[in-house]
């Protein structure tokens, strides 16, 4: 591969490495690694919990012994994560790694987070766990209250969003404020520069990609791994993994492992297509590798 954007980066404080699903971000991030004194921090919402390694695509053992990872694993699924614990984790961490003379890397294609790293975020009071504990309704009636207290909110999400509805609820109920109100508020500027490269095959190339990941994914067992991890609650945010799902049905016998696969690969393909949309639009990257077909 060579010398990754050597001298391209020299003045760069913060990498950030990113693109859709199946694009390469986390082999080229590695090599760009090793190659640049760099760390590799985790930018992914899914990549943070642990016992899904194989299914959230993380980085082996071998390349964590290769180039320090951070973020990666860590977390219980059972566990809410959000964009804000996210950062409390990360800020530490990009600092931690430029006292070290050291180049911090974000590698992830979560597109949220990269937009609260980026423009900054909202700084809204520590929300009492106990005020999410009571939010036990249906999700029906927890999205019909949420178009009550927070009717900007509840138009911008999806009425089976539960993880953003009972966000939602607790700050109302935590705060006496909507979410909405909160985040129309001009958020803290993150104190560091940034050096964005955005990874962008072709969309044959990615879905070629996907196909790839699967079939390696099956021979690492990542059916076993589904299996141990079919006791989660449905609500769990670990939940939206792709596969976890189509796998689970698999395992009840509703469907055929070879059903399994294609619905994996659609919801991948699927998915990978509303990343780059995402890219295309709100992301404006320092460069471009790949194809933007």
């Amino acid at each position: 591969m060579g010398r990754l954007l050597e001298s391209y980066i020299a003045l760069a404080k913060v990498v950030i490495i990113t693109g859709p699903t199946a694009s390469g971000k986390s082999a080229f991030a590695h090599q760009f690694a090793l190659e640049n004194k760099g760390v590799l921090l985790n930018g992914d919402s899914l990549q943070v919990y642990r016992g899904l390694e194989i299914l959230t695509a993380q980085p082996t053992q071998k390349e964590q012994q290769e180039v320090p990872h951070h973020l990666y694993g860590f977390l219980d699924p059972r566990e809410s994560f959000s964009v804000a614990k996210w950062m409390a984790l990360l800020l530490p961490q990009i600092q931690k790694a430029l006292d070290a003379g050291q180049l911090p890397i974000v590698v992830g294609g979560t597109g949220l987070y990269l937009k609260i790293l980026l423009e900054g975020l909202v700084d809204i009071p520590p929300i009492d766990p106990k005020v999410r504990d009571n939010l036990q309704d249906s999700q029906e009636i927890l999205y019909k209250t949420l178009q009550d207290v927070d009717p900007t909110l509840a138009a911008r999400i999806s009425p089976q969003d539960r993880q953003r509805t009972l966000r939602g609820l607790e700050v109302f109920y935590g705060t006496g404020k909507p979410l909405s109100v909160w985040q129309s508020q001009k958020p803290e500027k993150s104190p560091f520069e940034f050096e964005k490269i955005l990874m962008m095959p072709s969309k044959e190339e990615i879905k070629e990609r996907i196909i790839h990941r699967l079939k390696g994914m099956l021979e690492k067992g990542v059916v076993e791994e589904a299996t141990r991890v079919l006791a989660l609650p449905p609500c769990s945010n670990a939940m939206k993994t792709i596969g976890l799902r189509e796998l689970s049905d698999y395992l009840d016998k509703k469907y055929s492992l070879k059903k399994a696969q294609e619905e994996i690969i659609i919801h991948t393909c699927q998915y990978a297509k509303k990343q780059r949309t995402w890219f295309r639009h709100q992301l404006k990257a320092d460069r471009v590798v790949g194809s933007k077909k």
